[in-house]
């Protein structure tokens, strides 16, 4: 919730047309997965965000309509692996 909350301004510039971009870097096991993902009853940065940036967007759908696209990739031993994807060996997360 933290780290969300110190991101959210900037998380906040795609309702201005901004890409932005949130990338964890570290060590194996220093927590990078657990702050991004998280669980499912504690939602972890990305969770977040989407759930912000769609309740905004809600708020304001009388005025302003808006296209918001995601990626979640992983870069891993320099192999790029897409994390949205539900297929084979990289079914990872819990909404699989």
């Amino acid at each position: 919730e933290e780290v969300f909350l110190d991101t959210r301004p900037l998380i906040r510039t795609v309702l201005d047309g901004f890409n932005v971009c949130i990338f964890a870097y570290g060590q194996t096991g220093s927590g990078k997965t657990y702050t991004m993902v998280s669980s499912k009853e504690d939602w972890g940065v990305n969770y977040r965000a989407l759930h912000d940036l769609f309740h905004i967007a809600q708020n304001r759908k009388g005025s302003m309509t808006y296209e918001i696209g995601v990626q979640m990739v992983e870069i891993y031993n320099e192999q790029v692996r897409d994390l949205l994807t539900c297929h084979g060996s990289q079914k990872r997360y819990p909404f699989c």
